[in-house]
């Protein structure tokens, strides 16, 4: 028995429950990334550390998402492409392309001694967080309801 086909269009509700859905994602991966990598370097602080990336990610998610995400997406959506995994590269290629452009205009967190030692993979978790909001906000708009 073949499975049921996915919707060619998501409803208003699945696209307003698919921000936040991503905001969420996007928030709590980075926070998470950022006390793991800076448990090296700053010890007992890095759960000061994961509040303070929480608290800057929640507003960062959903500017990115708002701005550039839901554009990526209406785009995508007219070309009839509806895949999970085109949501998981735009949403790689748009991340990425914030974090370098965040990395090359505010290297603070980047001095010696500072939170993170290496921006590269500080890019590289962001570009996959990015991946992963990318396909869970697009399999979520086009799941199949039953």
């Amino acid at each position: 028995m073949d499975p049921p086909p996915r919707p060619d269009r998501p409803t208003k509700s699945d696209v307003i429950m698919a921000l936040p859905l991503g905001v969420g994602t996007g928030a709590l991966l980075t926070a998470t990334m950022i006390f793991v990598m800076s448990l090296p370097t700053s010890g007992s602080l890095s759960v000061f550390a994961a509040v303070i990336a929480l608290a800057v990610s929640i507003p960062a998610w959903l500017l990115g998402l708002c701005l550039l995400g839901g554009p990526a997406w209406w785009w995508l959506h007219r070309r009839d492409v509806r895949s999970p995994g085109a949501g998981a590269a735009v949403g790689a290629v748009l991340t990425g392309l914030s974090a370098a452009t965040m990395l090359l205009t505010c290297g603070q967190p980047f001095r010696p001694g500072g939170v993170v030692d290496s921006p590269w993979s500080l890019f590289v978790g962001l570009v996959a967080i990015g991946a992963v909001v990318g396909l869970q906000t697009v399999a979520f708009a086009y799941r199949v309801r039953t």
